[in-house]
């Protein structure tokens, strides 16, 4: 890790995961909506954090895990969408 990446990416990564707490609880319990609205929150947030742990450690494989993920929580925020539209 180079001390002038470093110095930026972990102050970064000390807010990107500082944001995920009001999230998390917010994901895992709750109503359906408040499930809704952390999956949509933390999934981007998630994303960031491993493109900046790739910059930071140099390694080009979390890019490829930040893309899946990406794809992956857009899709599964529609699809709840769409299932939790018919229950109310």
């Amino acid at each position: 890790m180079t001390p002038d990446v470093a110095g930026t990416a972990l102050p970064a990564l000390a807010l990107m995961i500082g944001a995920l707490l009001p999230a998390l609880p917010a994901m895992l319990r709750g109503t359906p909506a408040g499930r809704l609205a952390g999956l949509i929150v933390t999934g981007p947030l998630v994303t960031l954090v491993l493109v900046l742990l790739a910059a930071a450690y140099g390694r080009p494989a979390y890019l490829d895990v930040a893309l899946v993920l990406a794809l992956l929580s857009f899709s599964g925020s529609l699809v709840f969408a769409r299932f939790l539209s018919r229950t109310l």
